[in-house]
C-alpha cells in the first residue's frame, strides 16, 4: 500500500511552481515575451499560491483560489489557470492518501475482529491487504482521472510554450521539462493500471469475475510502481522564477 510520504514538505516545493507550468499562444500575443497584463496576473497568482502553503501543510481551498486569480483574459491565462487547477486537484488527492489509508486500516481491522469473533476465518484469497485496496478504490479512481488530466495538460503546456516562442530560462519557468513530462506520463499510467487492478479485485471479491483473473504478483508490482511514480512527481526540481521571462 502507499507509504506515508512527507507530503507537506514536498508539496511546498511543487505548489510553489505549479502556476508556472504552461502557456498558450494567443493570436496577437508577442512572440517570446509576456504581455504586461499576463505578467501581472501570473505574478498575482503565484503570490497567492505561495500564501496557501506553509512548512507543514497546504490550504487547498486557498490554493485553488490562487489558481483562479490568474484570470482568463487571454488564451495563455486561461490555459495557465486550467493547468494550475488540475495540478492542485491531483496533488490534493495524492496528499489525502495517508489519512485515507489510516481510515481504511481501522475499518479493515474492525471487520477482521468482527469476523474472527463469529468464528469466520479470512482465507488467503482475501487478506487484509486486499480489503484495504478495495476500501481505497474511490481514491484510486479519482486520482487516475486527475493524473490523466495532468499528463494531457502537461504535454499541451510545453507545446504551447514552444509555439509561443519562449526559450532558455523562460521556457524552463513556463513549461514542464521533457523529464517532467515523462514523470507525469508514468504517474498517469501507473495510477490508471492500479485503479483497473482494484476494479477487477472488487469484481472477483463480489463473485462477478473468476478468481483466476486475480493476480497478486501483478497487483504488488503495480502498487510499487504507483508509489515510485508518485514520489517522482512530488520530488520536484527547482525552476527559474517568472521574472526571468521578458515582459512588457
Amino acid at each position: 500500500m502507499p507509504k506515508t510520504i512527507n507530503f507537506a514538505v514536498r508539496l511546498v516545493a511543487i505548489c510553489g511552481a505549479v502556476i508556472c507550468t504552461s502557456a498558450s499562444a494567443a493570436a496577437a500575443a508577442p512572440r517570446g515575451r509576456l504581455t504586461g497584463a499576463e505578467y501581472k496576473q501570473l505574478s498575482t497568482g503565484m503570490t497567492e499560491l505561495n500564501k496557501s502553503v506553509d512548512a507543514k501543510s497546504v490550504n487547498w481551498v486557498r490554493a485553488r483560489s490562487a489558481c483562479r486569480a490568474v484570470g482568463g483574459a487571454t488564451d495563455l491565462l486561461r490555459t495557465q489557470r486550467a493547468t494550475c487547477l488540475s495540478s492542485i486537484a491531483a496533488l490534493e488527492s495524492l496528499a489525502g492518501f495517508p489519512s485515507e489509508e489510516r481510515m481504511c486500516s481501522r475499518r479493515v481491522n474492525t471487520t477482521t475482529t468482527s469476523t474472527t469473533a463469529s468464528t469466520t476465518t479470512t482465507t488467503p484469497d482475501d487478506p487484509a491487504a486486499i480489503q484495504l485496496l478495495v476500501c481505497m478504490s474511490p481514491r484510486y479512481r479519482a486520482l487516475a482521472r486527475y493524473s490523466r488530466e495532468l499528463d494531457t495538460e502537461a504535454i499541451a503546456a510545453r507545446r504551447s510554450v514552444l509555439t509561443r516562442g519562449f526559450s532558455g530560462s523562460c521556457l524552463a519557468a513556463l513549461a514542464p521539462t521533457p523529464a517532467d513530462l515523462s514523470k507525469a506520463k508514468l504517474f498517469a499510467s501507473s495510477t490508471a493500471r492500479l485503479a483497473r487492478d482494484v476494479g477487477l479485485l472488487i469484481k472477483v471479491t463480489a463473485g462477478k469475475a473468476p478468481a483466476s483473473d486475480f493476480n497478486q504478483a501483478k497487483i504488488d508490482s503495480d502498487v510499487r510502481q504507483f508509489e515510485k511514480s508518485a514520489s517522482a512527481v512530488l520530488d520536484e526540481h527547482g525552476q527559474p522564477k517568472l521574472s526571468v521571462c521578458p515582459h512588457e
